[in-house]
């Protein structure tokens, strides 16, 4: 896997895509999903507790290790609990969760 093209890379800081703070379950109950909007095609379960996203998704983006690599990860949290519960982001990245798009100022460059 190249880490160059991931969002958020070191290196060129591609921007991270924009998502939606909160969503009401107005997607068929979060199953059905359009990949290129929703970067999966359902959602079942809290990528945190593993608890069922029920009637409210928060999606936010967090760059975190992942063997030898910082990964941008996206979290989906079934409350704002499980998103303040998240670890904290790598060192040298964005310091915390966030829902991407332009605003989003992330750190400088490293070469």
């Amino acid at each position: 896997m190249s880490t160059r093209v991931l969002y958020g890379n070191f290196k060129s800081r591609p921007p991270f895509p924009r998502l939606q703070a909160v969503t009401r379950a107005i997607e068929a109950d979060f199953v059905g999903l359009d990949p290129d909007v929703w970067g999966c095609d359902a959602v079942r379960t809290c990528s945190v507790c593993d608890g069922p996203v029920d009637g409210e998704l928060r999606q936010v983006w967090l760059s975190g290790l992942v063997a030898t690599d910082v990964l941008p990860l996206l979290v989906n949290a079934c409350s704002a609990a499980c998103v303040a519960a998240l670890p904290q982001p790598y060192p040298g990245y964005l310091p915390t969760p966030h829902t991407g798009g332009p605003d989003i100022v992330q750190p400088a460059a490293r070469r």
